[in-house]
């Protein structure tokens, strides 16, 4: 089965364990997955087996700490470091996805906010001005940051697994929410102090548009046919 198979059937089968496995479980799948450069496909495969030890613990009528021992992060730990990394060409893929998917955003953004203030309400112009120079630039910082803004979730999320007192719902979210917010306005700051520099070039709203909806549409087929995402 592939990767996203046996994640759908994970999700069915993890709904079939009693209440408190079903929290130690969730806890190792979290930790697991949350480990950077590791094959998708073997990750998954680990935590099927898993959870069908899980279901037969249950109708044992056992705990996962009876199954894999007290300490489930050293266990987890133990299985993390089997597991082989991902390949090298599905990691740059997954990044350039990920890139065109971002494009495609702010591209459609940008030229939908422009286009509707200059004909609407007759604030700002119709095009936008690009100093390819800075604004490379820009996009290299920003996926730096972006890169960093992620792998500070990641560990975020790692380090609150398997506590003892879990963090309510509402309190992980305003915490997720602190951190993106802190990544978007360091953008936009990074935007404002960069100095232009380079040639510019002009480009209609609607090109911005248009641009963008192609970028979209060719990130959906792709996602489609390789089913990067589902």
């Amino acid at each position: 089965m592939d990767a996203k198979d046996i994640i759908k059937l994970n999700n069915e089968k993890r709904e079939l364990l009693s209440e408190v496995n079903k929290e130690y479980y969730e806890d190792m799948l979290s930790y697991i997955r949350l480990s950077t450069n590791k094959s998708e496909q073997q990750t998954e495969e680990v935590l099927l087996e898993l959870l069908e030890h899980l279901l037969e613990a249950d109708r044992n009528g056992q705990t996962a700490k009876e199954v894999f021992g007290e300490d489930l992060k050293a266990y987890c730990n133990e299985l993390i470091s089997e597991i082989p990394g991902e390949k090298t060409s599905k990691n740059v893929s997954f990044i350039a996805f990920l890139i065109l998917d971002l494009a495609s955003i702010i591209l459609i953004f940008q030229g939908v906010i422009g286009f509707g203030l200059y004909y609407f309400f007759g604030l700002g112009n119709n095009y936008f001005s690009i100093p390819i120079g800075s604004g490379l630039l820009i996009v290299v910082i920003n996926m730096i940051l972006l890169a960093v803004t992620i792998m500070i979730i990641i560990r975020w999320l790692k380090n609150s697994s398997f506590k003892e007192k879990k963090t309510k719902k509402w309190v992980e979210f305003l915490q997720v929410w602190l951190i993106c917010t802190a990544y978007i306005g360091l953008s936009v700051c990074i935007f404002i102090i960069t100095p232009d520099f380079g040639r510019t070039i002009n480009i209609h709203s609607l090109t911005i548009i248009i641009i963008g909806v192609a970028l979209y549409i060719v990130k959906v087929i792709i996602n489609n046919k390789y089913r990067i995402t589902k």
